[in-house]
């Protein structure tokens, strides 16, 4: 009598699982990183503002001086944002700064740029003590009503909302 040999149909459906777990997370692996950096970046700027939010309404005492605003600039083929003096927001020059927890340097081969409202940089996002954005008179950046900040590559362009009360979120 002939015997049949093949596949189970447990083994079939292990193996189509399998399959489908590795293109999941495979392919898009092929397509680069720069759709990668984008995310990365839109979620550290995301770290970045609210970091500078809560320091704005812990430090609500208006004679220490203290700057609360997150300052973007895309200097030559460098993109970068961050505070460049916490006592004066007049300050807007990155000139011998040093990234910190509120800022960061994106390297040129990511291609990464940063724009509020489609504004050209510098500008900056100036938080009061109550965690709202306000106009910021040295860089007549008014984000008092909310803010969308672009993250571009060269891939996609992602979105950050900052909304008239404070809530900064990705969308």
């Amino acid at each position: 009598m002939y015997q049949q040999r093949g596949f189970t149909l447990i083994e079939l459906v292990t193996v189509i699982i399998l399959i489908g777990i590795l293109a999941v997370n495979v392919l898009p692996k092929f397509d680069g990183t720069a759709s990668y950096e984008a995310h990365s970046h839109r979620a550290q700027l995301i770290a970045a503002l609210r970091l500078t939010q809560q320091r704005a309404m812990q430090q609500t005492d208006s004679s220490d001086g203290y700057c609360h605003q997150l300052i973007f600039d895309n200097h030559a083929s460098i993109s970068r944002y961050g505070v460049a003096d916490r006592l004066d927001c007049t300050v807007t020059s990155f000139a011998g700064w040093q990234p910190d927890a509120t800022g960061f340097e994106v390297e040129d081969r990511y291609q990464v740029s940063f724009a509020i409202n489609g504004k050209t940089n510098p500008s900056a996002i100036t938080f009061d003590s109550m965690g709202r954005p306000i106009t910021n008179a040295s860089l007549a950046n008014d984000c008092a009503g909310g803010c969308i900040i672009n993250v571009q590559s060269s891939v996609e362009t992602l979105q950050i909302q900052i909304e008239s009360e404070g809530y900064v979120h990705a969308i």
